[in-house]
């Protein structure tokens, strides 16, 4: 348990390897990742995949539609 009063370091998240490290590493010590070109790789994923979303949802809208027509 941490001790009381204290307030615990900041840490910031590895997308390689899911391990918290120091905020000033540039590397992962746990992966050797690095970790500014990580979290730019996630970033683009996570856009990715809520345009996918948004494509699916509207083709769902669109098919619905359709049959509403028919």
């Amino acid at each position: 348990m941490a001790d009381s009063g204290r307030v615990p370091p900041l840490l910031r998240l590895c997308r390689g390897c899911r391990q918290f490290v120091r905020l000033d590493e540039a590397d992962c010590p746990f992966c050797g990742g690095d970790l500014d070109l990580l979290q730019a790789d996630y970033e683009q994923r996570v856009t990715d995949m809520r345009q996918a979303l948004t494509e699916l949802r509207e083709a769902l809208a669109r098919a619905r539609a359709a049959e509403g027509e028919a």
